[in-house]
């Protein structure tokens, strides 16, 4: 089994934090359609903070994106146990620049 490295390069886990923000970007879009099509039209105005909500995850999305490719990112290191805490596998396994499943099934929750 090969050794796992203490550090990880802080441009790789911008990045994949970069992704994972897009990613719950995608998945909010499709709640937002959800709870619209379940709404009478004259409750749809309580709906605008999802708009306020997926422009901030698209802004840090395309910041973390810009970041991780700065020439001066690209020689730090942060250790490891920082990503490894996180408790969903699926961030943990983006930020450390490993391929994850392209979105969770609805229904599909990590117990821990």
């Amino acid at each position: 089994m090969p050794e796992v490295p203490d550090t990880l390069s802080l441009s790789q886990v911008l990045d994949g934090m970069g992704v994972q923000l897009a990613v719950s970007l995608q998945d909010l879009r499709r709640l937002e359609a959800v709870c619209l099509e379940m709404l009478p039209a004259e409750n749809r105005s309580e709906l605008q903070g999802f708009d306020r909500i997926m422009q901030v995850l698209g802004q840090l999305a395309q910041g973390c994106e810009k970041l991780s490719l700065e020439s001066g990112v690209k020689d730090l290191h942060v250790g490891r146990r920082i990503v490894d805490e996180l408790t969903l596998e699926e961030m943990r396994q983006r930020l450390v620049g490993q391929t994850s499943r392209s979105c969770v099934e609805p229904g599909d929750v990590e117990l821990f």
